[in-house]
């Protein structure tokens, strides 16, 4: 290329680069479009990194625009951070970073973290992403709260120990109840799992809520999915509950469980749950062997496998509801699986006994929803069920000695299901047939429900809910 040839490329080029320069809009009217005013990140734990959130300035001017600046205004003392289209920092000046062309948009990442401030009150945290263009400041809200919680790492309880009303502790790895030690968790007490965390009872675990103070045993997400689908309500959030052959007297009242990978294991032991919601299971919801359980007045609902799968035992069951309406994963089991051999079908695992007793057993996924024993020619089997005055999802079945005054394939009608925004009520409504189909049995073992309210003597709703919806 010759010099004149050259010099006339380069003079081509700068007058580009003016022209360029001049489609940039200096209209104060002309404005980036955030695509939120507000990001809230809801409530964080103390030392958790949030997720991160999105924003983004649309340019729906007719001209490119060419911001001054994008700042957060708190600069780095508050938690929050800012990622401008891949660069971290806090203010943002540079040109060529903050061009946007018309009809194109630039991405903004923001995150938080928060410190511990040694108190166990509820933090508010509020901070502005400040965005200049010509000659104008327009603000973006980041809203989040903060609560400082214990924190434990591979504790193991040495000894007895009672944590008082209102505990809160983040488990990481697992929490360990050695044989011969109790542990204690009064009511209005939340442990929060982080991922994969466990909790193993070789001892004795007491969970002693009380009616609408209950102990809450969830993952440590609080921030949500999407906008209508909190972490809180998804399985596969934190491990299991593993209570060992070893483990005597568990008892878990007014007790809500949820969000487990591998759910509730009971191995050759004696557990009592009593007035608890149990939910959100990566498997099956709740998984026994050769297990003395006692279920009074509790909600089991949603899980990839069975609500409750029982293999041998002894088993009491008494004004519960197992309603299946799981979306997170197929559903492999129906709700409620009686078995009488082990897994590997070599071994008998006599199921002793098994009374359910006003209890409504019903799901989407399932049709018969109960999963019945098949008589064996293996030594020691021993299979014992009664189903007494239940509703049951299961077309075409009878009544024999084994079911007793059952309802059959009639839809309970709970108060709410709404799957798009996995939000339950399992109420029911005035109209169900599960109102006044119970047997005063029932009714003498748990007279108040779930609710605390008072049950019919005679003739008690089915289920774990006396009354309709509230």
């Amino acid at each position: 290329m010759q010099l004149r040839d050259f010099s006339i490329l380069a003079l081509w080029a700068a007058m580009l680069c003016a022209c360029s320069d001049d489609d940039f809009s200096t209209s104060p009217s002309d404005q980036p479009t955030p695509s939120a005013d507000t990001i809230s990140m809801g409530l964080l734990l103390t030392g958790n990194s949030s997720p991160t959130y999105q924003l983004k300035l649309y340019n729906r001017c007719g001209n490119d625009l060419l911001l001054t600046s994008i700042a957060l205004r708190g600069a780095s003392d508050n938690g929050f951070r800012m990622n401008v289209d891949g660069m971290n920092g806090t203010s943002f000046t540079n040109s060529d970073l903050l061009r946007i062309a018309s009809g194109d948009s630039m991405f903004i990442f923001v995150e938080a973290t928060f410190p511990s401030d040694g108190t166990s009150a509820t933090a508010q945290h509020t901070d502005y992403i400040d965005i200049t263009c010509n000659g104008r400041t327009q603000s973006v809200v980041l809203d989040a709260q903060s609560k400082d919680v214990a924190k434990l790492r591979g504790e193991v309880v040495a000894a007895d120990a009672t944590w008082p009303s209102g505990t809160e502790v983040q488990i990481y790895d697992s929490l360990v109840i050695p044989h011969g030690v109790t542990l204690t968790i009064g009511d209005s007490s939340t442990l929060y799992l982080h991922d994969k965390a466990d909790i193993r009872v070789y001892g004795t675990l007491r969970c002693e809520g009380a009616l609408g103070r209950p102990v809450t045993l969830r993952g440590d997400r609080t921030d949500w999915m999407f906008d209508n689908l909190p972490y809180d309500n998804l399985p596969a959030q934190w491990g299991s509950l593993i209570i060992d052959s070893t483990a005597t007297g568990c008892l878990f009242r007014h007790t809500d469980i949820r969000g487990m990978s591998d759910g509730i294991r009971l191995d050759s032991t004696d557990v009592t749950f009593d007035a608890c919601r149990l939910k959100n299971s990566g498997s099956h919801l709740i998984a026994c062997r050769m297990t003395r359980l006692t279920l009074r007045n509790c909600e089991l609902s949603n899980a990839s496998g069975a609500l409750l799968n029982i293999c041998g035992g002894w088993h009491d069951i008494t004004h519960c509801t197992l309603a299946n309406y799981n979306f997170a994963a197929a559903v492999t089991r129906p709700a409620l699986c009686l078995d009488n051999i082990s897994a590997n079908g070599e071994r008998a695992q006599p199921l002793h006994e098994c009374v359910i007793r006003n209890t409504i057993i019903w799901g989407r996924w399932n049709d018969p929803d109960v999963s019945l024993p098949e008589k064996t020619a293996l030594a020691g089997d021993i299979t014992s069920y009664r189903f007494d005055h239940c509703l049951i999802l299961a077309e075409g079945g009878t009544d024999d000695n084994d079911f007793i005054a059952t309802v059959w394939n009639q839809d309970p009608l709970f108060a709410l299901i709404d799957i798009p925004n996995y939000s339950f009520d399992f109420h029911v409504q005035s109209e169900s047939p599960a109102i006044g189909a119970g047997a005063a049995n029932g009714a003498a073992i748990c007279p108040t429900d779930l609710d605390g309210k008072t049950r019919a003597a005679d003739a008690p709703t089915i289920g774990c809910y006396e009354d309709p919806i509230p």
